[in-house]
């Protein structure tokens, strides 16, 4: 008897702890429902940031890689043969135009100019005699005839023979540094027609990049470059567009020339690794912040405020950089685009803005 009273007793005290937790919960339920009513009531409107949207200029920097040539290389051939007698310029050496860089032995080539010097005055003298004798009409008119084409002779092979004379002192015919020597000796005999050795000028540089279809209405001959060098990485070059493609290439791109002048500090050499930095600047279009734009810059949309309203947009952009977006339509001058709280907005929520700044 004892025993079935414990168990009634339990039972009752079971059920009473059940009932006082459905009791609990259901008190928390609706308290937890009255404070969330309280939160939604409470914030109603969604404090945003906006900018001004402006008209601007989007700059962009495109950069293409090239490397440094030489304004004038040119490989300096021998127009006479012989022994070498002297060398004056030797390989690295700096030259000017007109220096004597070999001399040939002209031992030879110099007795032809005694020579053909000689007979051009004989000559000279026979003219003059056959035209007193023909103003006496001593001689037949064809003898003077013969004697001025004996004369013009004589002088073609004494001019022949100075240049074969001048040929065996070899001069640069520009001025630069000689980049090859091909071995040149006092006593080696140097064939006609032989290369002497190669002369660089690199008093002013060439760099030819490549630029895209895009690229190359935006840049414009006589435009100042900044070019940068791998070798010299804490100074900046200036260089000059000298010249356009008016045709693409295989790849569809377009060669662009640019010259800067050598920097006497530097010294820079042909072949060096260069980098070349075009500003490029389009047209005043509206121009935004990227971190207005919702989801993905294939399909940008942001949010205006229009009357406390935060309205979206779907938009058409054009050029980018890191920073900003030209915006080809959806967009007009002096309105409020949202550019920081609307992630998580809906077209037509309430906004409150909390700061507004001008696009610059």
């Amino acid at each position: 008897m004892k025993n079935k009273r414990s168990v009634i007793i339990t039972i009752v005290i079971a059920m009473a702890a059940v009932v006082f937790i459905v009791v609990k919960l259901s008190s928390n339920k609706k308290k937890y429902e009255k404070e969330i009513a309280y939160a939604q009531t409470t914030i109603k409107k969604v404090p945003v940031s906006v900018e001004k949207v402006a008209k601007g200029a989007l700059s962009e920097n495109v950069v293409a890689t090239g490397s440094l040539e030489a304004s004038d290389v040119l490989s300096l051939i021998s127009e006479t043969q012989g022994k070498i007698v002297r060398v004056y310029k030797h390989e690295g050496d700096n030259v000017s135009a007109g220096s004597v860089i070999v001399k040939v032995d002209d031992e030879v080539i110099a007795a032809n100019v005694l020579t053909a010097e000689a007979n051009y005055a004989q000559n000279q003298k026979d003219v003059e005699r056959y035209t007193r004798l023909a103003q006496e009409n001593a001689i037949a008119k064809r003898d003077l005839e013969q004697a001025n084409i004996a004369l013009k002779r004589a002088k073609a092979d004494l001019i022949n023979a100075r240049k074969a004379q001048s040929n065996t002192a070899i001069k640069a015919p520009i001025s630069g540094y000689i980049n090859s020597d091909n071995n040149l000796t006092v006593g080696k005999y140097l064939a006609n027609a032989a290369a002497v050795c190669e002369i660089v000028n690199n008093s002013v540089l060439k760099l030819n990049i490549k630029v895209s279809d895009q690229e190359v209405y935006k840049i414009k001959k006589g435009q100042q470059v900044n070019v940068h060098l791998t070798v010299f990485p804490d100074k900046q070059f200036t260089g000059r567009i000298t010249a356009i493609a008016e045709k693409a290439d295989a790849a569809m791109k377009f060669n662009v020339e640019i010259t800067l002048k050598n920097d006497k500090g530097a010294h820079l050499k042909s072949g060096l690794y260069a980098e070349v930095e075009l500003p490029i600047k389009s047209e005043n279009k509206i121009i935004i912040d990227k971190k207005a734009i919702v989801g993905s810059m294939k399909n940008p949309v942001v949010y205006v405020v229009v009357k406390g309203k935060a309205v979206r947009r779907e938009l058409i952009v054009g050029q980018s950089n890191d920073a900003q977006v030209e915006v080809l339509n959806g967009l007009s001058a002096g309105e409020d685009v949202i550019v920081n709280g609307q992630l998580n907005l809906k077209d037509g929520d309430d906004v409150d803005i909390i700061t507004c700044n001008l696009n610059k």
